[in-house]
C-alpha cells in the first residue's frame, strides 16, 4: 500500500462515518429508527438496495466465476429481473396495507403470533450465520492484503459498522449504502479499465472467446435425460427458475432487503424502487464477469504471473488487488472490498434489530403491559448482534464444513419463508396451528432433501431445495382450514 492508496481508504472510512452520522439527526422514535420514519426517498432505497445485494462475497467472487468458468451466470438475472416485478405487484402492497415495520408482522396478522415468531426466527438464524459468513469473508481478504490478524479486521469492520448504524439506525444504513454503492462499482470499472489498458482491447476479446469465457447462455446440459437436465442448474431454463424463486425468497421474506423497501414513502415508490433494481444489478454482475475474464487474459502475460497457480479461482481477484495493481488503483480496490462488506453488515445488524424488536420483544412488553424505552432498546440490539456476528465469523474461521453450512442453510430457510408468505398472500386468513405444522414438515423436507443432494442419494442440483421447502410448506398450510380470525400478537 503507496500513500495515496491509505489516504484513498482513509478517505472512503470518513466519507461512511460522516455520511451515517449526518443522516443520523433527528433520530426521535422507534418509526424513524426501523424505517426511516417511511420518508427515504426511492432513489436511496434503489441504492441501498444494490448495495446490500452486492456483498463482499459478490465483489470478491464473481470475478472467480469470470476467471475459471464463463458468463452463464448472467442467465440467473433473468428470472431475477421478472421476480422483482412479481416482488413488486404482490408483497409490496400486501406489506404497506398491513402497516409493517417487520415484514413477520404480516405473518401474526394472516396467521397468529406463532406464526410471526417463527418467521422471524427462522429469519435470524439465517441471516447470522449468511452474514456472519460474509464477515468472514471480506476480514480474510483485508487481512491477506495488509498482512494484519484476522481478528485485528473483524473487531475493526464491526467497530465501524456499529458506530453509525447503532447510532442512526435504517436511515443512516441506506445513505451511507449509497455511498459505498458507488465506491465499489467504481472500483470495478476501474480494474476492468485497467486490464484492458494492459492487454490491449483485442486481446481481451481474444483471450475471452479463445478461453469460452465469454458464453451466456447454455440451452441444454451436459448429458441426456431428465436427470442432466434436473441436476445442472446452469442451463438457461433452470437459471430462471432458481433466479426468479431465489429472488421471490429474498426480497420477499428476508427483513434485511425488505426493510429499506418499507422506509420509502409509499408503495408506489417501494415498488419502483425494487423493480429497477434488477436493471443494475445485473449490469454490476457482468461488470465483475468481466474482470474475472480480464484477469484470464492478464494471467497469460509477465504482467499477471501472480494469477498463476492459484489454491482456487475465488482467489483471482485478491491476489490482483495485493500483487498487480498498481498504486491508486490498489487504494480504490481496497475501499471497494471495505464498502461491500460494510453495506452487508451494516443492514445486517439493522434487520436483526428490527425483527427482534417487533416480532419477539414487543409482543411479549405489550402482553405483560410493560412500557419501554424501544428506541434505546433497538440501539442496545444492534450492538448485541454485532458482538454476535463478529463471534460467528471467527468460530468459523477455520471450519470449511460450517462455511458450507452456512450458505446452504439460506436454500432452507428461504423455501420454507416463501411457502409461509405465498400462503398469506392468498386473500385468505390462515390457520395458525396448521401454519406451524406446515413450517416444521417444510423445513424438515428441505433438509432431508439437501442432505440427500449432499450425499448424493438424491441426484438433482442442490438448487431444488428451496422449491422442495417452499412446496411441501404451501401444499401442508393449504390443508387446513382457516381460523375464525388472524390473531395479531
Amino acid at each position: 500500500m503507496a500513500l495515496v492508496d491509505w489516504l484513498i481508504a482513509a478517505a472512503y472510512l470518513i466519507t461512511v462515518l460522516g455520511v451515517g452520522i449526518y443522516a443520523s439527526r433527528r433520530e426521535e422514535n422507534e418509526a424513524d429508527f426501523l424505517v426511516g420514519g417511511r420518508g427515504v426517498p426511492w432513489l436511496a432505497v434503489l441504492g441501498s438496495l444494490i448495495a446490500t445485494e452486492v456483498s463482499a462475497a459478490t465483489f470478491l467472487a464473481v470475478p472467480g466465476v469470470g476467471f475459471g468458468e464463463n458468463m452463464t451466470y448472467l442467465q440467473f438475472g433473468i428470472g431475477s429481473i421478472a421476480a422483482r416485478f412479481f416482488v413488486a405487484a404482490v408483497f409490496i402492497g400486501a406489506f404497506y396495507n398491513a402497516g409493517c415495520m417487520s415484514i413477520y408482522e404480516f405473518l401474526g396478522q394472516r396467521f397468529g403470533p406463532r406464526s410471526q415468531y417463527a418467521g422471524s426466527l427462522l429469519f435470524l438464524v439465517t441471516r447470522l450465520m449468511a452474514s456472519g459468513v460474509r464477515l468472514l469473508i471480506a476480514a480474510t481478504g483485508i487481512s491477506v492484503i495488509f498482512g494484519l490478524p484476522l481478528h485485528v479486521v473483524i473487531i475493526a469492520f464491526t467497530l465501524l459498522t456499529v458506530i453509525y448504524t447503532g447510532y442512526g439506525g435504517i436511515k443512516a444504513v441506506i445513505w451511507t449504502d449509497c455511498v459505498q454503492a458507488l465506491v465499489f462499482t467504481g472500483a470495478g470499472v476501474g480494474a476492468l479499465c485497467y486490464i484492458v489498458q494492459v492487454m490491449g482491447w483485442h486481446s481481451f476479446v481474444s483471450a475471452g472467446m479463445e478461453g469460452g469465457r465469454f458464453e451466456i447462455f447454455r440451452l441444454s446440459p451436459d448429458g441426456a435425460g431428465i436427470g442432466a437436465w434436473l441436476n445442472d442448474s446452469k442451463t438457461l431454463l433452470m437459471a430462471v427458475v432458481f433466479g426468479f424463486i431465489s429472488t421471490t425468497a429474498a426480497l420477499g421474506t428476508d427483513q434485511d432487503l425488505t426493510q429499506r423497501l418499507l422506509s420509502s414513502k409509499n408503495a408506489a415508490a417501494a415498488r419502483r424502487s425494487v423493480a429497477i433494481s434488477g436493471f443494475i444489478a445485473i449490469p454490476i454482475a457482468a461488470l465483475f464477469l468481466l474482470v474475472g475474464v480480464g484477469l484470464y487474459g492478464i494471467s497469460g502475460t509477465p504482467q499477471g504471473s501472480a494469477l498463476a497457480n492459484l489454491a482456487s479461482n475465488d482467489d483471482a481477484f485478491p491476489r490482483f488487488i495485493s500483487a498487480i495493481a498498481p498504486a491508486g488503483l490498489r487504494g480504490l480496490l481496497v475501499a471497494g472490498v471495505l464498502a461491500a462488506a460494510m453495506s452487508s453488515l451494516d443492514s445486517a445488524m439493522a434487520a436483526l434489530s428490527s425483527s427482534t424488536l417487533r416480532d419477539l420483544i414487543e409482543p411479549w412488553t405489550n402482553r405483560q403491559g410493560r412500557k419501554l424505552n424501544h428506541l434505546t432498546i433497538s440501539r442496545g440490539l444492534v450492538c448485541v448482534f454485532a458482538i454476535l456476528l463478529a463471534l460467528i465469523a471467527w468460530m468459523l474461521r477455520d471450519s470449511g464444513t460450517f462455511l458450507w453450512l452456512a450458505f446452504q442453510i439460506t436454500s432452507v430457510t428461504y423455501g420454507v419463508l416463501l411457502g409461509v408468505f405465498l400462503l398469506g398472500l392468498r386473500g385468505k386468513r390462515g390457520n395458525d396451528a396448521g401454519n406451524m405444522l406446515a413450517i416444521g414438515v417444510g423445513l424438515l423436507a428441505a433438509i432431508i432433501s439437501l442432505t440427500s443432494i449432499k450425499m448424493g442419494w438424491l441426484p438433482i442440483a442442490w438448487t431444488w431445495v428451496i422449491v422442495i421447502g417452499s412446496s411441501v410448506t404451501y401444499a401442508v398450510g393449504s390443508a387446513f382450514r382457516s381460523g375464525d380470525r388472524a390473531a395479531r400478537p
